[in-house]
């Protein structure tokens, strides 16, 4: 069976990306959004009603190890 890999490397840069371009994305993953990244009543929302708990977690598995 055949292996396959990326590189990637963050320091190079190809061209700007605006960082709105993410959200159409998120849209259509269904309740990613609403009860998922976006919850203004949830405990842990912050005052634009996004919840931390969940931003905690895309970044900690963002983040390089």
């Amino acid at each position: 069976m055949s292996e396959a890999s990326i590189l990637v490397d963050r320091s190079r840069v190809v061209a700007p990306v605006r960082r709105r371009l993410f959200g159409s994305f998120v849209e259509h993953l269904g309740r990613c959004v609403y009860d998922g990244i976006y919850e203004p009543t949830h405990p842990t929302a912050n005052e634009d009603g996004f919840r931390m708990d969940v931003v905690e977690l895309v970044r900690r598995s963002s983040t390089p190890s």
